[in-house]
């Protein structure tokens, strides 16, 4: 029997006389991978926000089970300049801080970034030097130090080229089955995280729900323009 990772029920918000959410209500099960879709302006970033606890402005109500433990990696800043000035050591060593993780981890990064795919020869590179699809994995690695239970991911692949896609998309799926994490992917890319999901919810103020891989067996094309259209 599935148990609950994350329950939402009948939440709405609306800033001045503008609606961002509308009744929405979900359950997010433990260990499964869960898709948000949905365009520009549908309320994605809002919901997460509150799922994250970082937002008490709405009402309705947000549940996240007992001994639950979330990381949300945020989408990735696409210029270089925009980056810290860390190599890859420095960059996962702020996540295993007192300060930042509330705990000081003693784990061997090494083989943090080997569960990601990544060779220990990186640890002294400047992050900023790497490619997105690189960054990406090191956030996760990042996110991994801190043993989480959920681990919530914001347009994982904006800023990673085409030819890296796939292995992400394995990458992220390997963690959700292998590993027991529940993943809630949050993203642009419609046709490709279907064929990774468990469960996708469509957002575009409210929500449009249900919609299951297993439905594109025999009508991909009608599903997915049902998709387009309630988003």
């Amino acid at each position: 029997m599935t148990k609950p990772a994350i329950t939402v029920k009948h939440v709405s918000k609306s800033v001045a006389d503008r609606e961002l959410l509308h009744d929405i209500s979900f359950v997010i099960d433990q260990e499964s991978l869960v898709s948000l879709i949905g365009p520009n302006g549908a309320g994605k970033s809002t919901l997460v926000n509150i799922m994250l606890g970082l937002d008490d402005q709405y009402t309705g109500t947000v549940t996240v089970a007992d001994g639950q433990r979330i990381h949300y990696i945020p989408q990735q800043i696409v210029t270089h300049r925009q980056q810290l000035p860390l190599n890859v050591h420095e960059y996962l060593s702020v996540g295993v801080t007192p300060l930042y993780s509330g705990t000081r981890v003693t784990r061997d990064f090494a083989t943090e970034l080997g569960h990601v795919g990544m060779d220990s020869t990186v640890l002294q590179q400047p992050l900023a030097s790497l490619s997105g699809g690189e960054r990406q994995r090191v956030a996760i690695a990042r996110a991994l130090l801190t043993e989480p239970t959920i681990l919530v991911l914001d347009e994982p692949l904006a800023a990673v080229d085409f030819s890296s896609r796939t292995g992400l998309y394995e990458l992220i799926r390997h963690l959700q089955k292998d590993h027991g994490m529940t993943v809630v992917l949050v993203s642009h890319d419609t046709e490709s995280v279907l064929s990774i999901s468990d469960k996708v919810l469509c957002l575009n103020v409210s929500l449009h729900s249900d919609c299951h891989p297993a439905q594109l067996e025999s009508a991909a094309g009608t599903v997915v323009q049902t998709m387009h259209h309630h988003c």
